[in-house]
This record gives structure tokens, C-alpha cells and sequence, in this order.
């Protein structure tokens, strides 16, 4: 047969076309609800009272909290705060453990210049590793700290025999001679410790000591920054201390290469 097909072929044919599209809506639509009523049950919805639960799960009522959870706290309460852990009795001092650190490398250093392995440029590499800067100011709490020379007995004389403690003190200024030409706080160091007014009320020997040191200083000093030298001797307020000390400053600066000629021009204002 040809041509077009009967009339009410078409029409049947378009019914059912019809009929399949609102019915395939509706079995998507059904399909995404039953997804959608699943999805909030099983997964994002809370569990009813009569849920199963694990063995050994207890059922939160909505007035109960966890026992690891804090209590809210009241109107006009402040929440409570955590204690400050108490620090045990036998911790020592963080600055007292740096200090004897810091008298530790002064000590080796002192020892290791008289041995013919050491190695100046190694050691203060090693000992600088983590930064100058905790080391030079142990040095420098630890020397303008007395308390070991107080521990002196009366009278003691240092030019002979030094003691101990006063070796240890001189130790650190050497090792902050050394640590000056690189690093500027080592050299504000030893201006301060220069500088630093020594109390009366000190024993004698003690301030003897004192002087000893500030002498050192102001050598080593000048042999690193001329100029700073020279301004640190003129801040001091003691004549009786700067007529004392202006022969460290002279050899300083000769120690440190000056010719004559400079070192009297440098030092004729003084």
C-alpha cells in the first residue's frame, strides 16, 4: 500500500505519545521523591527512639549532654578557665641555664687556646650556629653580675694568682672580643659592661676586680672599633676610673695597628 496512512492511525499513534510523556514525568518524579525520602532517612535524618542502635549506645534525650562536653555556663557566670600547670620544684632557671652555658664555652675556649688541635674559626662557628645573640647577652647578664667575685674571700689579689672565678670573667670578655668583629651586639656589650657604674658598696677587692675588667674591655675594644673605643672612654663620669683607664685605650689602639702619630691624634682631646 502507499500514500498516507488512515486518519485514525495518526490519532491512536498521537494518544499514546501523549500518554507515554506525563506518565515517564511521573516515574521520574516518583523515582527522585523515593530518593529524596531515602536520603533524609538513612543519612541526614536523626534516628527515632526506636532505632537500633550499636550494642552498648544509650539514647540522647534532648536535655542530655556529653559527659565530655562543659557545662554551659550560667547568666553572669564567666566560663571556666584552665589552671596554669605549677612549674615543679626542682625546674631550674632558663636564664641561670644560659648563663652557665654561656661560662661553659668560655671555659673551653680559654682551655682549647692552649692546645695545638684547637680551632678558633670551628669553634665559634659551632658555637654560633643558632644565632650570637642568646650567647652574647649570657655574657653579658654573667659579667655585670658580681656575685662570683663577692664570693672571694677578702683581700684577694688577682695580678699573681688569679682565682678561678676571675678567670672564668675573663674568658667571657675574651669570647666577646672575638664574637665583637662580626656581630655589633657583642660590641654594644662590651661598651655597657664598660660603662656600667661600679656600687660602693662593694668590697674592695671585688671593685679592684671590677676595674681589672673594665681595663680588659676597653683594651679589646679598641682593638676592634678605634672610634667606638674612644667614645666610650669619653661617656665615663669617674675621673678617678678614666685616669685609670686611659692607658687600656692608649695600647688598644696601638694593638690594634694605629701608628704613634694616630694614636695621639685620637687621644689628645682627652
Amino acid at each position: 500500500m502507499s500514500g498516507h496512512p488512515p486518519e485514525h492511525a495518526a490519532v491512536k499513534k498521537s494518544s499514546g505519545a501523549r500518554m507515554v510523556g506525563p506518565g515517564l514525568g511521573l516515574l521520574v518524579l516518583v523515582g527522585t521523591g523515593v530518593y529524596a525520602l531515602v536520603a533524609w532517612v538513612g543519612f541526614g535524618a536523626p534516628a527515632s527512639p526506636g532505632a537500633a542502635r550499636p550494642p552498648g549506645a544509650t539514647a540522647m534525650t534532648p536535655g542530655a549532654r556529653s559527659a565530655t562536653a562543659p557545662a554551659p555556663a550560667r547568666p553572669g557566670e564567666r566560663p571556666a578557665t584552665a589552671k596554669a600547670v605549677p612549674v615543679p620544684a626542682g625546674a631550674q632557671d632558663p636564664v641561670q641555664v644560659e648563663r652557665e652555658a654561656a661560662k661553659q664555652a668560655a671555659v673551653q675556649y680559654r682551655a682549647g687556646r692552649f692546645n695545638a688541635f684547637f680551632r678558633k674559626e670551628v669553634f665559634l662557628e659551632e658555637l654560633t650556629r643558632n644565632g650570637a645573640g642568646p650567647k652574647i647577652a649570657a655574657l653579658k647578664d654573667s659579667l655585670a653580675d658580681p656575685s662570683a667575685l663577692q664570693q672571694l674571700p677578702d683581700g684577694a689579689q688577682f695580678l699573681e694568682s688569679k682565682p678561678e672565678p676571675v678567670l672564668e670573667r675573663m674568658a667571657m670578655i675574651d669570647l666577646l672580643f672575638e664574637l665583637a668583629p662580626k656581630d655589633t651586639a657583642a660590641r654594644d656589650a662590651m661598651t655597657s659592661l664598660a660603662l656600667a657604674p661600679i656600687d660602693r658598696g662593694l668590697s674592695d677587692s671585688v671593685k679592684k676586680g671590677l676595674v681589672g675588667e673594665k681595663y680588659d674591655l676597653l683594651f679589646r675594644l679598641a682593638q676592634v672599633d678605634r672610634q667606638l673605643a674612644v667614645d666610650t672612654y669619653t661617656k665615663l663620669e669617674n675621673e678617678k676610673l678614666k685616669s685609670l683607664l686611659l692607658d687600656a685605650l692608649v695600647a688598644g689602639l696601638a694593638e690594634s695597628g694605629a701608628s704613634p702619630d694616630e694614636v695621639r691624634r685620637m687621644t689628645r682631646h682627652l
